[in-house]
C-alpha cells in the first residue's frame, strides 16, 4: 500500500519555491509596480518625469552592475546563502519606505538599495538552484521558474492599482503606501 504511493521529485519542489521566490521576489515589487505609482511620485516629489525616471533607471544599472558579483557569491557560497540573507535586506529596505522624507535624494536611496538586493532575489540565483536538480527536464523546470516572474507581474500591478485606490492618501511609493500626509 505504502509503495503505490508516487512521490514527487524533490526538484520540483525547488521548482515551485524559486518561481514562488521570484512571483513575490524584488522584480514584480521594484519593476512591475512603478508604473501605476509614477504619476503619484510626481505630484508628490514635485519633480519632473525625467527625476522620478531616474530613480528606475537608477535601480536596473545598480542591478545590472551587482549580477556579477551576485554570480561569483552564488559560485562560492551557493543560492541559498546569497537568496535568504537578501530577501531579508529586500524587506528591509521595503520597510523603510515608510520612513522615506519629501527630498527626492530619499526615493533615489531607496530605489539604488532595491537595484542593490535586485540581483540576488532575481532569476541568476533561483535559475542556479534549480539547474543543479536536473539534468533531464531543465529547460521545463527553468520555464516553470519564471513562470514566478510573469505571474508576480500581474499580481503586482493589479494589487499596487488596488491598494492605491484603497489608501486614498497623497502620498505613495511603489511598493508600501506611506503613512505620511
Amino acid at each position: 500500500m505504502t509503495g503505490s504511493r508516487s512521490k514527487v521529485f524533490y526538484g520540483w519542489w525547488v521548482v515551485f519555491t524559486a518561481a514562488l521566490g521570484l512571483c513575490i521576489g524584488s522584480p514584480p515589487i521594484a519593476v512591475f509596480s512603478f508604473g501605476v505609482f509614477f504619476k503619484y511620485l510626481v505630484r508628490d516629489f514635485h519633480a519632473s518625469r525625467a527625476a522620478i525616471s531616474f530613480a528606475f533607471t537608477l535601480h536596473n544599472l545598480i542591478s545590472a552592475l551587482g549580477a556579477p558579483l551576485v554570480g561569483r557569491l552564488i559560485d562560492r557560497f551557493g543560492s541559498r546563502r546569497v537568496i535568504l540573507p537578501a530577501t531579508a535586506i529586500l524587506a528591509l529596505i521595503l520597510i523603510s519606505a515608510r520612513t522615506l522624507g519629501d527630498g527626492i535624494w530619499q526615493f533615489y536611496l531607496f530605489y539604488a538599495g532595491l537595484g542593490l538586493v535586485g540581483s540576488s532575489t532575481g532569476p541568476v540565483p533561483y535559475g542556479v538552484a534549480v539547474s543543479h536538480w536536473f539534468n533531464r527536464r531543465r529547460g521545463l523546470a527553468l520555464g516553470f521558474v519564471m513562470f514566478g516572474i510573469g505571474l508576480g507581474a500581474s499580481i503586482a500591478g493589479e494589487r499596487s492599482r488596488k491598494t492605491r485606490s484603497a489608501a486614498g492618501r497623497s502620498r505613495a511609493d511603489p511598493n508600501i503606501i506611506r503613512a505620511t500626509d
